[in-house]
């Protein structure tokens, strides 16, 4: 005689699935916020430099809304000088997470905030034409997202850290028009990935080091006007990429 076998399901168990369903999905509705430790960063740098957030992307006290959102290009529109983007996807898209910030041609007076440094998921950053002073600080090597460093035409001062270096990931970094002083760092050759580099009129000195002749991808350098001593290296030649000098 064959038994048949039957799987029970009991109403409680199904009730409490439904109800998961149900909260995951609202969930999932719910407007996306961004993370309170950015945005607590934010408020700190901006009170700072005394600026304030634009109504057209801080939207009812959300950061991350409206213009850094959508399909704004803050970027390569000089006209928004003030401007953040944001990544809404994470945790099943209710977390959004800062990862543009331009504060471009402002005339910002200070030096960069340490609140720079929470905000982690950065992976473009333009603070370029204004009046920042002080050295650059040792925790930018911890924006290691970061694929776009914008800094020049201010007033930094001081010798480039070495922190530089955990920044892997950059493609492009432009110092140009500061006053910093001591050679490029010897820790350049971790920045494989780098394309474009912009350090004319920024007070450097010394020769090139010679682990520059690892930047294997390097399009653009831009290197007048500084204190470079030496002859120029013979492994400039093998920069294959190379195509402004």
């Amino acid at each position: 005689m064959r038994r048949r076998h039957e799987l029970l399901v009991s109403p409680s168990f199904c009730l409490s699935g439904l109800v998961l369903l149900l909260a995951l999905s609202a969930r999932a509705q719910r407007q996306a916020q961004t993370d309170p430790s950015e945005v607590a960063a934010l408020n700190a740098m901006f009170s700072r430099w005394g600026l304030r957030a634009s109504t057209a992307w801080n939207i009812s006290g959300e950061p991350c809304s409206g213009a850094a959102v959508d399909d704004t290009d803050i970027d390569s529109d000089n006209k928004l000088k003030l401007g953040i983007k944001c990544v809404c996807s994470y945790n099943v898209s209710t977390v959004c997470h800062i990862t543009q910030l331009k504060v471009y041609a402002l005339d910002v007076v200070g030096q960069i905030p340490a609140e720079l440094q929470n905000l982690t998921y950065l992976t473009n950053l333009n603070l370029a034409q204004n009046y920042l002073a002080g050295s650059l600080p040792a925790f930018l090597g911890k924006l290691t997202r970061l694929q776009y460093l914008t800094l020049g035409t201010n007033a930094l001062t001081g010798v480039l850290p070495r922190e530089l270096g955990n920044l892997e990931n950059l493609v492009a970094m432009a110092i140009s028009t500061n006053k910093f002083v001591g050679p490029l760092p010897e820790v350049v050759e971790n920045l494989s990935n780098l394309e474009q580099l912009y350090i004319d009129s920024c007070g450097l000195s010394g020769e090139l080091p010679s682990t520059f002749s690892k930047l294997k991808n390097l399009k653009v350098l831009w290197a007048s006007d500084n204190e470079f001593t030496g002859k120029i290296p013979d492994y400039i030649g093998s920069l294959s990429n190379l195509t402004d000098l």
